[in-house]
């Protein structure tokens, strides 16, 4: 019974905020579409990263460069890539491994970073879009005021609370995606710095065995 009148409440919430709240709700799905897509992507993208790093530097000292280029080639982590990528250019004169790992680490970084200025637009628009519904209802509220004069307060009140609604739907929409923005890019920056580092690593690496080999 409680859910029952709180569900009735959330949607009378939403009716009384006027159209501006279909816009609203269309931000949050949106939203929330992309927090859960980015929050996988990017943990698929980190998982066992560093056992990897490791695995490949052992076959590399080892002198099993195929099998390290291999290795790197089943996995769906972003190191991956990066990986690959050094260990391929080994033998290629027109890119040094550590180009290799340069463009391919900047390739898998604009990957990882797909889908976050959505979410950045969507938790800066949102407060405006709440703005925009507050001018709405105020407007609304003083054309009642011409029209009905201060005795019917009760339709003026309806002006103010879509005013009201809409401000407070605009920032319950925003900082989520502000606090989730945040997190995102702090996961990113991390993958970016772990990419490169082990590029970097592998990149000396592969040139000193094939050094080494020559």
């Amino acid at each position: 019974m409680q859910d029952l009148a709180a569900r009735s409440a959330l949607l009378d919430y939403f009716v009384r905020g006027g159209p501006w709240m279909w816009v609203l709700l269309a931000c949050s799905i949106v939203a929330l579409a992309v927090m859960i897509f980015k929050i996988v992507s990017l943990w698929l993208a980190g998982r066992g990263a560093e056992a990897l790093v490791e695995e490949v530097e052992a076959m590399l000292e080892a002198g099993r460069r195929e099998e390290a280029a291999e290795r790197c080639s089943r996995s769906s982590t972003a190191v991956s890539a990066v990986l690959h990528s050094a260990v391929a250019a080994s033998g290629d004169a027109l890119e040094t491994p550590q180009e290799a790992a340069e463009a391919a680490g900047a390739a898998q970084v604009a990957a990882l970073e797909s889908g976050l200025p959505v979410l950045a637009t969507i938790a800066n628009v949102a407060p405006l879009i709440g703005f925009l519904g507050t001018v709405s209802g105020m407007i609304r509220a003083f054309t009642a005021i011409a029209e009905a004069g201060l005795g019917e307060p009760g339709v003026v009140a309806a002006g103010i609370g879509e005013a009201l609604i809409t401000t407070a739907s605009g920032l319950i929409v925003a900082i989520p995606c502000f606090i989730a923005y945040g997190a995102l890019v702090a996961r990113v920056n991390g993958l970016a710095l772990l990419m490169e580092l082990a590029g970097t690593r592998v990149a000396n690496l592969v040139s000193r065995t094939g050094a080494d080999e020559a």
